[in-house]
């Protein structure tokens, strides 16, 4: 399956079809999907939407971002959940200097309880299809995407690819919250390496979990995820190549 185009959403994508390490096994197609905000999507946007059946959206924005923003406008059965990754303010409070990789191993400590629930809940049958997002859909966003992929065994540098696919709907977002007066000063004042998909972040990030964690899953066991969880989202995320 090929994920659509939204207009509202120019992040949104599926996380479908990546191999894992051994080559045996891939990532389920239409399963899950991860995004920017959705609260701007077209009615084109959610009639593509429903045709994928989605059940759950998870936004890991701060509370404040999706009290201001709002639920994205879907059918009263998707289930919403806001797990917040990291604290309001923590942008404002950090230098804008401060290398992107290491902000991405510290959502780990402070985000860690959202980023397990996030994964118990992608590892639930009946909670998928799931997409997850937050504002741009790339750091935060990214950090849970490479936790799910890297618990699932997929390829190093599927992981990292992935992670550069933001470059495009990162243009396009910048491009139009550029000429709102509410998110214009602030992108103006924000260093551009800050607004990238370099895959040298989400390679040093990688580096990074696996010195300080030991990887992924690794990682996912020693934060509470259970064995069960774990076992579950391969079960619902992976399928046999050929």
């Amino acid at each position: 399956m090929t994920a659509p185009f939204l207009a509202g959403a120019p992040n949104f994508r599926d996380l479908g079809g990546y191999p894992t390490a051994d080559g045996r096994r891939r990532t389920r197609a239409g399963r899950l999907f991860r995004s920017d905000a959705l609260h701007e999507l077209t009615a084109a946007d959610l009639d593509a939407l429903r045709a994928l059946g989605l059940a759950t959206v998870i936004d890991l924005s701060t509370p404040t971002e999706a009290a201001r923003l709002g639920h994205a406008p879907l059918d009263v059965d998707v289930r919403s959940l806001n797990l917040s990754v990291s604290q309001d303010g923590m942008a404002r409070e950090r230098p804008a200097s401060l290398d992107l990789a290491e902000r991405y191993v510290s959502y780990l400590d402070g985000g860690g309880p959202a980023l397990v629930r996030a994964l118990e809940e992608i590892a639930t049958p009946e909670q998928l299809p799931l997409v997850f997002h937050c504002f741009f859909g790339k750091d935060r966003t990214g950090v849970l995407a490479a936790l799910v992929l890297g618990c699932l065994g997929v390829d190093r540098r599927a992981i990292i690819d992935d992670y550069a696919l933001s470059s495009e709907g990162m243009r396009r977002l910048v491009e139009r919250w550029g000429r709102d007066p509410v998110y214009r000063d602030t992108l103006e004042r924000t260093p551009s390496a800050l607004l990238a998909a370099d895959p040298e972040t989400m390679d040093r990030f990688l580096l990074e979990l696996e010195e300080r964690h030991g990887g992924a899953r690794a990682w996912a066991r020693a934060a509470g995820v259970s064995t069960r969880h774990l076992d579950q989202l391969d079960q619902v995320l992976l399928e046999d190549v050929g």
